[in-house]
């Protein structure tokens, strides 16, 4: 089936799990697809499952029956929650998911990005382009103009920024969009970026409750956390090890703080930091070997 038709589907199952019920109505005004389609879409879904859905003729409506178990994908609340939140963005008055309940969402500042410069630096990336931009950074009190080449985005949870390797130290850094001014100049280029080693390596960080938490304290830390056997294991790139640090609070004197406060901590933070450092120190090594020819101005 096309996409488009296994969404509609997946939307009936989702409105009978959440909502318990679905109408034609339902899908006409989310999908804006006519009414014959909207039949024929409720009726592809009752040959694949007919022991979840039932006619009701008081309400008019089609509801799931008390056997009701999803077929096309598990719902969950992470993905409910997900949607629910993206709506906020959107600003759309339907929901994927049936009626809105009452919520807000905590804003966050918003970080600006071009949208011409964000275009060109993913043209960049696509064919493998240096792109010569003029970057504002906190270290330097005037604008510089600088050769960088992309090979990929990222965003460490408040802001995106470019995964590059810089022509003038010859390394490869983050470099904020938002701090991106404009893009002078492109050229084809020759790397290979799989010698940067921090973005193409996971490091598996562990973390726990506080071991200073009673009892009935880290049991909750544990079901927020979805933890088994009392931790869980968080896969990130190297590349992004600094920020995980930042965003969980794991930095210098993070062990003082009250365990109500620092709720969880990490298990293997030491091992992470040597991974880390020599993840770095080889994508260094690499990027020191290639000819100066290779570096624009």
């Amino acid at each position: 089936m096309r996409w488009s038709a296994e969404k509609r589907l997946e939307f009936i199952e989702a409105r009978l799990f959440w909502e318990g019920k679905i109408g034609r109505k339902d899908l006409t005004e989310f999908f804006r697809i006519s009414i014959p389609q909207a039949t024929k879409d409720i009726k592809e879904y009752i040959e694949r499952a007919p022991k979840n859905i039932d006619y009701d003729n008081k309400s008019r409506q089609y509801i799931a029956t008390p056997d009701f178990k999803p077929v096309l994908s598990q719902p969950s609340s992470e993905r409910y929650l997900g949607r629910l939140k993206l709506l906020h963005k959107i600003e759309s008055g339907t929901f994927f998911n049936g009626s809105i309940p009452s919520y807000a969402v905590m804003p966050t500042a918003r970080r600006f990005v071009d949208t011409d410069i964000l275009r060109e630096i993913l043209r960049s990336v696509r064919d493998n382009e240096a792109i010569n931009i003029t970057y504002q950074s906190m270290t330097s009190p005037k604008p510089k103009a600088r050769w960088i080449s992309p090979h990929a985005i990222g965003n460490d949870g408040s802001r995106w920024h470019v995964r590059a390797l810089c022509h003038s130290s010859k390394i490869y850094k983050d470099f904020n969009i938002g701090r991106m001014l404009s893009i002078n100049d492109s050229t084809p280029h020759d790397f290979d970026h799989s010698i940067d080693y921090e973005w193409h390596n996971t490091l598996e960080a562990k973390i726990e409750p506080n071991p200073q938490l009673d009892k009935y304290q880290k049991s909750l830390i544990e079901r927020d956390y979805c933890m088994e056997d009392g931790c869980v294991i968080i896969s990130l790139k190297a590349a992004f090890f600094y920020y995980f640090k930042l965003n969980f609070g794991f930095v210098e004197g993070y062990e003082e703080l009250p365990p109500t406060r620092q709720q969880v901590v990490p298990v293997n933070l030491e091992e992470l930091e040597a991974q880390a450092t020599l993840l770095k120190s080889m994508t260094k090594k690499q990027t020191q070997k290639l000819s100066d020819d290779q570096f624009f101005a």
